[in-house]
């Protein structure tokens, strides 16, 4: 026999065996690291007042939203709905102005017969205070302008709205055209 093949033969020192409850032991302690870590992160997430911003937020914004095409849209031909949603969709000196000039409103818009439609191209919350409650908002709109006897317009404005809360939800207590 050559000297590779007694090597090849000859009993050398055994794998190591692996040991089942040892190997045991390491998952189960993997498995525990694990689920304290995953634990701790979900405590922090559950606890994170970034949640709670970020849903008022998509909240604020699709109330600024409907805001937004309540108070440019205008039925010359049926005002009084119209003006309604003007005063549901405000509050504060916004609702005070509504209120105090509507009978106004109701008449220039009957007369010129000039009816509005909107509908909100874009809208982002710029600023929102949760302990204040107020929220500002930009919004783009598309409003069409239609008049008797003419081709419809198209207006494209943007405005800021300062939203509020409410018991009722986030309503607009200001509103401006941004130039």
């Amino acid at each position: 026999m050559t000297q590779l093949d007694e090597r090849d033969a000859a009993p050398g020192p055994a794998a190591p065996r692996r040991d089942p409850v040892r190997l045991l032991t390491v998952l189960v302690a993997v498995a525990a690291l694990a689920a304290l870590v995953l634990g701790v992160l979900w405590a922090f997430t559950a606890t994170d007042d970034s949640l709670e911003l970020a849903r008022t937020r998509d909240v604020v914004l699709v109330d600024a939203r409907q805001a937004a095409i309540n108070l440019n849209t205008l039925d010359s031909a049926d005002v009084e709905p119209g003006l309604d949603l003007w005063e549901q969709s405000s509050t504060g000196g916004l609702l005070e102005e509504f209120r105090a000039n509507r009978a106004e409103y109701a008449g220039l818009v009957t007369q010129s017969g000039r009816s509005t439609t909107a509908s909100v191209a874009d809208a982002a919350v710029a600023e929102l205070d949760l302990r204040a409650g107020v929220a500002r908002v930009v919004v783009g709109v598309d409003v069409q302008v239609t008049v008797p006897d003419e081709d419809p317009v198209l207006l494209r404005q943007r405005l800021q709205i300062e939203m509020t809360r409410t018991e009722q939800g986030w309503k607009a207590s200001r509103a401006d055209v941004v130039r």
